[in-house]
């Protein structure tokens, strides 16, 4: 799927990536209105007038650039996802409170009771979206009972936060780009998603808990600790979060996250790692040397084969092909 570089009107999608260009500010606007859902109006625009947007979208998050050389003014709906814009060449304003984004900057919206406006001047900028309920379940601390979540700020606090934030938009993107089949993989999108939840939590100043209880500590029990096993073991090949984790051990996210400490010296996510790591060496061993190791890896949810190999070796002592024993 590919758009012309030349300036000209064209368009193309499927389910997951789409992508489209135009020099027509008219369809620019009906594009960007059922794309965006927001009322859109292009003040200014030269005779040099171009507009482009890719997007990358696997459901829980999406990926988008934008490069749109004309002065635009929208207001967004209630119900759109929690949005990262990362400012590359222009400005975008918002024009509610009064702050203005320059090259470099971040900017963070999120849902509201009421209509967003924002003018963007010669743009051209790179979005995140995160599905609410994502970052939601990374932020609750009692999975039962997650508290609500505000965020008290649509900056970032310090420059290194900036810097991970794109560190890791930048890892989840060259992985979706150099893997087509990643966007659809469920072992790959939801740690993806969740990864970024968990970096945007780092990111922008918000009222996330983390405060412990007593019952964190009384229930990280070795109880606790074999139902939380007993599942993982059973649905390793299924996404799995900390959150589903703590509610097949009926304690909370905390709880279990100790009980792995305390008793294993381990999190619970690495365990499951490992065991991941486990099946691909059984389903290596059991193909014999003509298993592939990126197939094979990708399967058990690993983006990167050649971490898997490392990991693989030094978990079993070799390298992931036909064992002796075969």
């Amino acid at each position: 799927m590919r758009t012309s570089g030349v300036p000209t009107t064209e368009d193309s999608h499927d389910r997951h990536r789409m992508e489209f260009a135009t020099t027509d500010p008219e369809r620019a606007r009906d594009y960007l209105t059922a794309a965006f859902g927001s009322t859109l109006t292009i003040r200014r625009h030269t005779d040099a007038y171009r507009f482009r947007h890719q997007r990358i979208s696997t459901g829980p998050f999406s990926l988008d650039s934008l490069d749109h050389q004309a002065t635009v003014e929208y207001r967004s709906g209630t119900d759109t996802p929690i949005m990262v814009t990362r400012v590359h060449r222009g400005l975008r304003i918002d024009l509610d409170r009064d702050i203005r984004y320059g090259i470099g900057d971040l900017g963070l919206h999120v849902h509201t009771d009421r209509a967003h406006r924002v003018r963007q001047e010669a743009l051209q900028g790179s979005l995140v979206g995160i599905a609410p309920q994502v970052v939601a379940e990374v932020a609750g601390n009692d999975p039962e009972r997650p508290g609500a979540l505000r965020f008290t700020a649509v900056c970032p606090a310090r420059p290194a936060d900036v810097r991970r934030w794109l560190q890791v938009v930048g890892y989840v993107t060259e992985s979706v780009q150099s893997a087509p089949g990643f966007i659809t993989h469920p072992l790959l999108v939801g740690p993806f998603a969740r990864l970024l939840a968990a970096t945007l939590l780092t990111t922008f100043p918000n009222t996330c808990t983390t405060e412990s209880h007593h019952y964190d500590r009384t229930d990280a029990t070795v109880a606790a600790l074999s139902r939380a096993v007993g599942f993982l073991e059973a649905n390793a090949d299924l996404d799995i979060s900390v959150v589903d984790i703590a509610r097949a051990a009926r304690v909370t996210v905390r709880a279990v996250q100790r009980a792995f400490r305390r008793h294993l010296g381990t999190t619970p996510t690495a365990y499951l790692r490992r065991v991941r790591l486990a099946r691909c060496h059984q389903q290596l061993r059991d193909d014999g040397d003509g298993a592939a190791v990126p197939e094979v890896a990708a399967r058990w949810g690993f983006a990167d084969p050649g971490l898997v190999t490392a990991d693989h070796h030094h978990a079993f002592g070799q390298p992931p092909r036909r064992t002796p024993d075969r």
